[in-house]
C-alpha cells in the first residue's frame, strides 16, 4: 500500500505534549500517546463503548485533527475513516470495526505494539459487554429475500446526477471508465462545487492501459472502439482541466482497473451519504445496466463495503495532473 506525504500537525498540548502528534505524515514516526503510562491505565478499565470512546476522543484532541481531516489522511493513504463512521464512534453511539480502529491509529501514529495491543484489548471487552449484529445473510433477515425487481432499476438518470451534484454539502465522488456521457453535462455543477469550497473526487481508467483494452472488449463490436474511448478520456480530462480552475477542491486519479461498477457517491462521509452504482455489463445495452442505490443510513454495512472499495481503488490510483 502506496503511503504519500502531507502536513505535518501543530505541537500537542496537554499529556503528550513532549512530542509533536504528525497524523499526516508517513507512518515511520511513533505518537507520543505511546509513551504515556497514564493512557495505557485508561485503556486497562476500558469495558464499555462509552469508555472506549472517551479514549478515542482524548487521543484525537491531542492530535489536533479534525473528522474531515482525518478523513482526507485515509483517502491518501488507502485507509476508509468516514467522518460519520469516525464520528459515531467518539460519541459512543457504535463501537468502530477492527478496521477502523486500526486506521485511527495509524493515522494517530500509534505504533507502540504493548499500546496498540491495549487498544484492541479494550475493543474486545466492548464488543463482549455490548455485542453488535452486523448480519449481512439473507437467511437472517426478518425481512426475507428482497426481489430483484424491488432492487435494481434501469435508469441512468444524468438531470438526477446534475441535481444531486449540485446539492452536495460537502464532497462528491464519481468512478467510471471515462464517464463520456456524464462530465460534459456535469461540467458547470462540478465548477460551482469546487468554487464554493466543496471536493469532488473523480476516478478514471488510465489511457493506452490494459483497463482500455477491457473497456472496449466489454463494450463490443456495437460500442465504443478504442480510438473512440481514448478521445472521449482526452476531452474529459481536458474538461476536468478547466474546471479545477475554478477552486482547489478538484482531484482526479487515473488507473489501470476496469472496475464492475460505474458509482456516483454524494456526501459519503456524512451520515446522509449516499451512492448510486450501475453494474457493468458486456456487450451489453448502456441503459439495460442494473442501476441500485445505498444509504448509510439504511445500508451501513454495504455502505461501508462501497466506500471501502473506493478508497482502495483510489490510493492504487495514480494522479492526475490538473495544472493549476
Amino acid at each position: 500500500m502506496s503511503e504519500r506525504p502531507a502536513t505535518v500537525w501543530r505541537p500537542v498540548s496537554g499529556p503528550f505534549a513532549t512530542a509533536t502528534l504528525s497524523a499526516m505524515t508517513d507512518e515511520r514516526g511513533t505518537s507520543t500517546a505511546s509513551n504515556s503510562p497514564s493512557y495505557a491505565e485508561e485503556l486497562a478499565v476500558v469495558s464499555t463503548k462509552a469508555d472506549l470512546a472517551r479514549c478515542m476522543k482524548r487521543l484525537k484532541e491531542d492530535g489536533r485533527i479534525s473528522l474531515r481531516e482525518l478523513e482526507t489522511w485515509g483517502l491518501n493513504h488507502g485507509r476508509p475513516l468516514a467522518r460519520a463512521s469516525v464520528g459515531d464512534a467518539l460519541a459512543g453511539r457504535r463501537l468502530p470495526s477492527e478496521r477502523l480502529l486500526r486506521d485511527f491509529l495509524n493515522a494517530l501514529k500509534v505504533q507502540e505494539p504493548g499500546l496498540r495491543r491495549a487498544w484492541f484489548e479494550a475493543l474486545s471487552r466492548a464488543q463482549t459487554a455490548e455485542p453488535t449484529d452486523r448480519s449481512r445473510s439473507y437467511a437472517e433477515r426478518a425481512t426475507g429475500p428482497v426481489p430483484a425487481r424491488n432492487f435494481f432499476v434501469e435508469t441512468d438518470d444524468v438531470d438526477e446526477i446534475y441535481r444531486s451534484v449540485t446539492s452536495i454539502q460537502d464532497q462528491v465522488w464519481l468512478l467510471g471508465t471515462t464517464l463520456s456521457r456524464h462530465i460534459p453535462y456535469l461540467e458547470e455543477p462540478l465548477r460551482r462545487a469546487v468554487a464554493n469550497g466543496r471536493r469532488a473526487r473523480i476516478l478514471l481508467i488510465s489511457p493506452g492501459s490494459a483497463a482500455m483494452d477491457m473497456s472496449v472488449l466489454r463494450a463490443g463490436p456495437l460500442g465504443s472502439g478504442r480510438e473512440q474511448q481514448e478521445q472521449q478520456l482526452t476531452s474529459n480530462l481536458n474538461t476536468l482541466r478547466q474546471v479545477a480552475q475554478a477552486g482547489s477542491g478538484l482531484e482526479v486519479r487515473l488507473i489501470d482497473y476496469l472496475a464492475p461498477y460505474t458509482l456516483y457517491a454524494y456526501d459519503p462521509g456524512l451520515d446522509i451519504g449516499r451512492m448510486e452504482l450501475r453494474l457493468g455489463s458486456f456487450h451489453g445495452e448502456h441503459h439495460l445496466r442494473p442501476t441500485f442505490q445505498v444509504q448509510r443510513s439504511r445500508d451501513e454495512s454495504w455502505f461501508a463495503y462501497f466506500y471501502e472499495q473506493f478508497v482502495s481503488m483510489w490510493d492504487a490510483a495514480e494522479p492526475y495532473d490538473l495544472g493549476r
